[in-house]
């Protein structure tokens, strides 16, 4: 299955996913509720949720499904309440810093959605593996518009549920999100024919919040200081030694010193476009 916001996304599943489906279902349900569901999704009990390996797409799906049968509860609903319950538990476990350090507004927590996969991708598991992606816009009435693209139909309950938790626990906003658009499409790859998916969320603050939708773009905290502070063109090559700046057509305007060692300097000359020397991988076209 696809981890949204804070795991990478596998071609199959790893089984931290698998054991937080369980953790939850015991914390809800009970233990004797998560017996009945490996017998019916087919598991051996104590097989299910090995964490360092990796399921099938097939077998988190039948756990799923599982849930879903015998709590009587649509899939769609068990997805968002994982979304919900999977902040609650990574931040238990020690995730907590990195959630909370990934920006000082909701706006920016959901621009670095991005970056936050592509790091645990290749990272902290150094995997080469294609996780879902997010694109964000800013709305003149203080809305937001998230687009979220995957190769796994179905599962945009996952993000609602995770959006709706981060933004409370770590923003103390109340948001609620909309879907305004869902289209699919067939996409040929070198493994076979994939079917990608793009879902709109609209998303605004809770009628019942006491806040306003311009509160996403806010601080939850106040800034540290009030000082400026003030750094020199060469006060900052020399502090990003690894940096790199490009104009709005994708040129060097500058580059860290040390770039040199990893990429032949006339690539990084001022001028020369960022793709000679870099492929992207994200945004993904």
């Amino acid at each position: 299955m696809e981890t949204h916001s804070i795991y990478p996304h596998f071609p199959s599943s790893f089984g931290f996913i698998h054991e937080s489906v369980r953790q939850l279902m015991i914390r809800k349900y009970g233990e004797e509720f998560w017996q009945k569901v490996l017998a019916r999704a087919g598991f051996e009990a104590g097989k299910e949720n090995i964490v360092n390996h990796y399921y099938a797409d097939s077998d988190t799906y039948l756990l799923v499904d599982a849930v879903s049968v015998i709590s009587k509860m649509p899939r769609e609903q068990v997805w968002e309440m994982y979304g919900s319950f999977l902040i609650e538990y990574t931040m238990e476990i020690g995730w907590d810093d990195l959630i909370r350090s990934m920006s000082p507004d909701l706006k920016g927590f959901l621009d670095n959605l991005d970056s936050l996969h592509y790091f645990i991708d290749h990272v902290v598991y150094k995997a080469n593996l294609r996780g879902p992606s997010f694109r964000c816009e800013e709305n003149a009435d203080g809305s937001i518009t998230l687009h979220y693209y995957t190769g796994r139909p179905g599962l945009y309950p996952i993000v609602k549920g995770v959006l709706r938790e981060a933004a409370r626990r770590v923003f103390k906003l109340d948001v609620s999100l909309t879907i305004t658009g869902r289209t699919q499409r067939s996409v040929q790859m070198s493994t076979g024919e994939r079917t990608e998916e793009h879902v709109i969320f609209l998303i605004k603050t809770a009628a019942t919040s006491g806040k306003t939708d311009h509160d996403m773009f806010t601080a939850v905290m106040p800034s540290p200081t009030s000082g400026v502070c003030r750094l020199t063109a060469q006060d900052f090559v020399n502090t990003f030694p690894y940096h790199f700046v490009i104009d709005q057509d994708c040129k060097f305007v500058q580059v860290g010193r040390e770039l040199t060692n990893y990429v032949a300097p006339d690539l990084l000359t001022s001028g020369s476009s960022l793709i000679r020397a870099f492929e992207i991988n994200r945004p993904q076209k």
